[in-house]
């Protein structure tokens, strides 16, 4: 098994790689509802994926992807961005690949001048990228509340109700 990988924007004719990808990953997780790979493709059709990107093979079979979408702080676009799903291949978990996805995705959203990105889950995993909690800022879903961190990026954290994508319902 090769180990090594590039970190990529997602191309034209990806998205079946893309959505197989994330139906194999999130398969085996207990927390999972089985639809993340629709999630996806529902972020790009409705043009709210607005950053997506591949870890790919050097053959180009892709092994891991994340997604980015706008999310609204009480109703207002304010270039906040929620972080969901990152996958990667069962078989390559634990590789680092999420890691080098979740950094280079937080890393190009900073370089854009982006002021922050949320995300629901594992908190001890995300913390360890800089996630918290912010005083002030909360998702929508009550169920979604010990699960939320967020990153600031530019600027100070903002307070309000962090809405997601509509794709996210």
């Amino acid at each position: 098994m090769t180990t090594s990988f590039a970190i990529r924007l997602e191309h034209p004719g990806d998205e079946a790689a893309i959505h197989d990808l994330v139906k194999r990953a999130f398969a085996p997780m207990p927390f999972s509802d089985g639809d993340e790979q629709h999630l996806v493709d529902a972020l790009r059709r409705d043009g709210d994926l607005i950053l997506s990107l591949v870890a790919a093979e050097p053959a180009g079979t892709i092994i891991g992807h994340i997604a980015f979408s706008p999310v609204t702080i009480d109703a207002a676009h304010c270039h906040w961005f929620q972080m969901a799903p990152v996958s990667v291949e069962p078989s390559r978990q634990l590789g680092g690949i999420g890691t080098a996805l979740i950094t280079a995705g937080i890393e190009r959203l900073r370089s854009a001048g982006a002021c922050g990105v949320a995300v629901v889950g594992n908190p001890a995993y995300y913390e360890r990228f800089g996630f918290a909690q912010f005083p002030g800022l909360v998702p929508l879903s009550d169920h979604d509340k010990p699960y939320f961190r967020a990153i600031a990026l530019n600027g100070e954290p903002p307070s309000g109700t962090l809405r997601y994508a509509p794709a996210f319902g």
